[in-house]
């Protein structure tokens, strides 16, 4: 993310698609929540960086050649409280995509009854995905994770939806083990 001026600068991105098809529309959706953007008020937003600029330009050619109009700006924030208002979107959907990462895991686990460590081909799909929930968590909210909080609203979550009572029982009893296993899937080899 840059900064000028000790402010950061945001990329925004409009863009108007044809009714119909929508296959368009919903291309242009998937490809900017790949990037890690965010909906604000209507635009679409990332934090400005090297990498991101790049593929926001490459995607707004893209956004071109379907025959949709698009504006991509450069926006930084005058009320300080409006931008901590989007970097808590990004931070809440970091969150959301490590968690939803973490008991995707978790269920695997559960129906395996045993870690993935002979698993090679879904140890290579768990880390695909993490390495794109990395690159979508702009301001580095799984560095710092509080494991305790997360393991106890996983264990809520579990035990709310009637699911995976063993897993629920497994939490509770060793509440870093599933963790540990977990990141030492993703670390680096």
């Amino acid at each position: 993310m840059e900064r000028t001026d000790g402010r950061r600068v945001w990329l925004g991105i409009t863009y108007t698609v044809p009714a119909k098809p929508s296959r368009a529309r919903v291309y242009i959706w998937r490809k900017l929540k790949e990037l890690g953007a965010e909906y604000y008020h209507g635009m679409a937003m990332v934090p400005q960086s090297p990498r991101i600029q790049e593929s926001v330009k490459k995607l707004a050619a893209r956004i071109r050649e379907l025959g949709a109009e698009v504006s991509v700006l450069e926006i930084r924030f005058v009320d300080p409280a409006d931008e901590e208002k989007v970097v808590a979107q990004f931070r809440r959907q970091a969150e959301n995509d490590f968690r939803e990462l973490f008991l995707d895991f978790a269920r695997l686990y559960e129906e395996l009854g045993e870690p993935l460590d002979g698993d090679e081909d879904r140890q290579r799909i768990f880390r695909r995905r993490y390495g794109k929930v990395k690159n979508r968590d702009f301001f580095h909210v799984t560095e710092e994770p509080d494991f305790s909080a997360s393991l106890t609203q996983l264990a809520e979550d579990i035990r709310l939806s009637g699911g995976f009572p063993q897993l629920l029982d497994d939490i509770q009893l060793s509440t870093g083990e599933l963790y540990r296993q977990f990141v030492a899937l993703f670390s680096e080899k």
